[in-house]
């Protein structure tokens, strides 16, 4: 299975589309920070995508986040903010130790970010917002059991 996981697009909802070139992508996570972008991408893309408001999204009637099982691992969704995740990952360590997530995603901070924190994957798309330095994604693969995680730069 294949994942892209984008975050922060601020409208600029068309960027996913190239972050897809990875071919055979199952699946989108949206992180927040215009949650609209993940809407208009649904119907772009005629699929269903998992998606968090960020801290941008007033109005929104998501929840701020949530716990899914893939491919036999709990991803803990979110977008960050909540957890301050601009101040370090031992908020988000703590609520994915409580949740018992093996793979926190996460956004907010707009820089990109694989790392293993006490055997939990930590991956933070970066931002796809128009403007931005640095523009990225993330591929997550879950193959045979194992998970993996790439970022994508654009």
């Amino acid at each position: 299975m294949k994942i892209l996981v984008v975050s922060d697009t601020h409208g600029n909802y068309l960027a996913p589309l190239k972050c897809m070139h990875s071919g055979d992508i199952e699946m989108v996570i949206h992180l927040g920070d215009e949650i609209r972008d993940a809407n208009e991408l649904e119907i772009l893309l005629d699929m269903p995508i998992i998606k968090v408001p960020g801290n941008c999204d007033t109005g929104a009637v998501e929840p701020r986040e949530i716990t899914v099982d893939l491919g036999g691992r709990i991803f803990y969704i979110t977008h960050g903010d909540l957890c301050r995740v601009k101040a370090g990952l031992d908020q988000l360590l703590s609520r994915a130790r409580q949740l018992k997530a093996d793979i926190v995603l996460f956004g907010h901070t707009h820089k990109p970010l694989v790392s293993k924190v006490e055997g939990i994957l930590f991956v933070n798309p970066g931002t796809l917002m128009a403007g931005s330095d640095i523009q990225s994604g993330a591929l997550i693969t879950i193959k045979g059991g194992k998970v993996s995680a790439e970022i994508i730069y654009l």
